[in-house]
């Protein structure tokens, strides 16, 4: 078995830094563990990893939980048979082998860890190793900065806004039965 290490980094936060070694017979929920803990996600957020081409194009999902139709059993033996081609299919992450997706020197990956508000981390392949049966894998062999903005967090006056969900889900249901004109409806965004 070999081993990746592979390099994370944000677009939001130009502080932000990982990287972490994977045995390649490790699985992407292996992969989405160790992110989850080394950027302090609670767990509770829906992610999916991205096969891209060299300009960050997507080709293949691989998302966190089963979604419906679509699915494919990536844990078999089988690369992906060719990178160009678009793949509509979706893996499942705990059935999903790495180096059955890593299939260029330099692969790259996208990680969307949350969905509705579309953050991403960039994952590129930077090297691989040689297994060492004295480490326990995944491994987290840089870390430099927060994900998140800790300047906005520590703001005096910054406090989460506060959403009546069950107004919002209200609203939205009036919405979708024609009760409420589109322009009464009032959508939450974050700032």
């Amino acid at each position: 078995m070999h081993v990746y290490r592979f390099r994370l980094l944000n677009d939001e936060n130009d502080d932000f830094l990982r990287e972490i070694e994977i045995g390649s017979n490790q699985t992407f929920s292996d992969f989405h563990e160790v992110i989850r803990k080394t950027t302090g996600f609670n767990g509770n957020e829906l992610a999916s990893f991205f096969v891209c081409d060299m300009k960050w194009q997507k080709l293949q999902e691989i998302t966190l939980i089963d979604m419906g139709d679509g699915y494919i059993d990536s844990n078999q033996d089988e690369e992906i048979e060719d990178s160009s081609s678009n793949d509509t299919s979706i893996a499942i992450m705990d059935r999903s082998v790495l180096k059955n997706f890593i299939t260029e020197p330099q692969q790259r990956l996208l990680y969307e860890y949350d969905i509705l508000n579309q953050g991403a981390i960039y994952i590129e392949l930077i090297s691989i190793l040689k297994f060492e049966s004295d480490k326990k894998y995944p491994v987290i062999t840089k870390s430099v900065g927060s994900l998140f903005d800790q300047k906005r967090m520590n703001e005096d006056n910054f406090t989460p806004p506060e959403v009546d969900q069950n107004e919002l889900l209200k609203e939205f249901e009036e919405l979708l039965k024609g009760e409420m004109d589109g322009d009464d409806f009032e959508p939450y965004f974050d700032d």
